[in-house]
């Protein structure tokens, strides 16, 4: 069975979209060789062979998925005589063959009002039919799975629950000089609070601030460190942000060498990720793998993935969200319990479990056809 999987967001920084990709593929190499996979890269991979694929890949010529979803993925499905294609989200309208579609969220039915209009349009007009066509669906955590069989109408044995798993770089960095180092390459003391992700509303970061702006009277001196790039409709939060006028108690790094995160997820007193909605929660995997104290949103799907291993809070709530970052940062215990619990929990998610979970669905389609 020829599988293609649409990895057009490899070397994008594309967020979740290039983590889940990445996972797949990496564990797709690892633990099921048998397959043979066609990665479908785009051309910003296609220049940066710093990260070759185990898979064969295919060059996709366009960037624009208005080119690529109608055209490029059904001409490639084509030429490289694919039984099956995989995407993220919109499918082609026709395709030579079959297609198994990735879900991740829901947002633009739950939270348009965070998606650029152009993208919300799409999304709506297109993602009914690609459902409905689907040969499967593929879900981050049974919380979205529940979402799409209802909104949808949707049969839940035509969807499976396959999770990323973080990559194995991500453990407790042990190297003090590493640790070091990271902290002075981007001019982080000691203490700091960590957010990786995306910068866009529905990550909840005017909230986060707020609450962190907080701590200052309860004589913790941390720092806010947020990593990631500006995705979209950042603006407002932006400027809310920078009302506060926190100074040098917040940092924006950017989008950050993969290769750091490891240790600055370590060297952090706390990992905050309070988003409003998510379908999986990468870096929440991430910090807990790197035994990083992790207060996380009481999202449906964050929660899920993190078990008892983060503390929740309500997200809408700046009290909540102080209470919940000083309680990590001043609490030796519950500190030492979830420093404890993270990489047990994250182990749940290995590339041994997602490759199965794929493999399974790919296998079903193939004793079908």
């Amino acid at each position: 069975m020829r599988i293609g999987i649409d990895a057009h967001a490899l070397g994008t920084g594309a967020g979740g979209n290039e983590s889940y990709m990445r996972s797949l593929l990496r564990a797709l190499g690892r633990h099921a060789p048998q397959l043979d996979v066609v990665a479908l890269v785009g051309p910003e991979y296609a220049a940066d062979r710093s990260d070759p694929m185990r898979q064969t890949t295919y060059t996709l010529p366009v960037r624009s998925s208005y080119l690529r979803v109608p055209l490029a993925l059904p001409w490639a499905a084509w030429r490289a005589r694919l039984d099956l294609l995989h995407v993220q989200f919109n499918a082609p309208p026709w395709c030579p063959c079959p297609y198994v579609t990735s879900v991740h969220d829901l947002c633009w039915e739950r939270y348009p009002e965070y998606l650029p209009a152009r993208d919300r349009h799409r999304l709506t007009m297109l993602m009914p039919g690609t459902i409905r066509r689907a040969a499967r669906i593929f879900a981050l955590t049974h919380a979205i799975k529940d979402e799409i069989a209802a909104e949808y109408r949707v049969p839940p044995d035509r969807i499976d629950v396959v999770s990323p798993a973080a990559d194995p770089v991500f453990a407790p960095v042990r190297d003090e000089a590493r640790l070091a180092a990271v902290r002075t390459k981007y001019g982080l003391p000691q203490g700091y609070v960590l957010y990786v992700g995306a910068l866009q509303p529905r990550k909840n970061l005017a909230r986060l601030a707020a609450a962190f702006a907080r701590l200052e009277d309860r004589g913790l001196t941390h720092r806010l460190v947020i990593v990631g790039k500006r995705a979209w409709l950042y603006g407002d939060m932006l400027a809310q942000i920078e009302a506060l006028k926190l100074g040098d108690r917040l940092v924006f790094t950017g989008y950050v060498d993969g290769a750091d995160l490891p240790a600055l997820y370590t060297a952090a007193s706390a990992f905050a990720y309070v988003s409003l909605y998510e379908g999986f929660g990468i870096p929440v995997l991430e910090a807990l793998a790197c035994a990083t104290p992790t207060l996380i949103g009481n999202d449906p799907a964050v929660t899920e993935v993190a078990g008892d291993a983060a503390l929740p809070c309500d997200p809408r709530d700046i009290s909540a969200i102080e209470a919940g970052l000083a309680r990590i940062l001043t609490d030796a215990s519950l500190r030492a319990d979830l420093r404890e619990k993270g990489p047990r929990r994250a182990s749940v998610y290995s590339e041994e479990v997602m490759a199965a979970g794929a493999l399974q669905a790919y296998e079903r389609l193939s004793l079908r056809q």
